[in-house]
């Protein structure tokens, strides 16, 4: 999804499809995308520790962010789900689109010992600004940060990410900023520093009753 979305990687897998994280299960989109990413630039850009991820959003982050689907189920609960209700609601959303236009893209800047290596944009069908803030939600929740400080100007936390099934130990270590622009468009900007060693000890996945399934309160 960086700079050689064509390239194949013989016997390279990227991204977990279970990460464990205080204990609990994660198989979701983000657990995907944020390994998937630190798998990448372990392989294509070995000499990188830090990542810049910048980009701009109207939007706020909230534990809705995290289940998007909930939101998306109460939504057609409260609408009018008939012909005339779904055409309606169908050209409200092709006129959104035709005044706003699509969500803006997001840009990764590569840092080594040496400064900042690299810019590129991911692409639109891997990420966007609106996916973006789901992405980070997640990054919020799995360092367990008060939902009080969620929407701070600077926000900063850290955890670590088991893959048991490919025997990788991942760490995060991050800084969250957004600052207003105009008309309540924010600027966001993640720093990230990681890093990705193998696991020598195994790991016992906790029960299944312990997945996580819902956001913390």
């Amino acid at each position: 999804m960086l700079k050689n979305p064509e390239k194949k990687h013989s016997g390279m897998h990227f991204g977990a499809n279970l990460l464990v994280i205080h204990g609990r299960r994660f198989s979701n989109t983000a657990a995907k995308f944020w390994s998937a990413l630190i798998d990448e630039l372990a392989e294509d850009f070995g000499h990188c520790r830090k990542v810049a991820l910048e980009t701009a959003n109207e939007g706020r982050l909230n534990p809705a962010l995290l289940f998007p689907e909930f939101e998306l189920e109460r939504e057609l609960n409260r609408g009018d789900l008939s012909l005339a209700g779904i055409n309606e609601a169908l050209q409200q959303a092709l006129e959104d689109f035709e005044l706003y236009g699509p969500p803006g893209a997001v840009s990764l800047r590569i840092y080594s010992a040496r400064g900042e290596r690299e810019r590129l944009v991911f692409p639109m069908d891997c990420v966007d600004a609106e996916i973006f803030l789901h992405l980070l939600a997640w990054l919020l929740e799995w360092s367990e940060l008060p939902l009080h400080c969620w929407n701070d100007p600077e926000i900063k936390g850290a955890f670590s990410a088991d893959d048991p099934l490919r025997g990788f130990k991942y760490s995060f270590d991050f800084m969250i900023e957004h600052k207003p622009l105009s008309e309540g468009l924010l600027a966001w900007r993640l720093d990230l520093k990681f890093g990705r060693r193998s696991s020598r000890s195994g790991i016992i996945l906790p029960p299944a009753s312990l997945e996580a399934r819902s956001p913390r309160r």
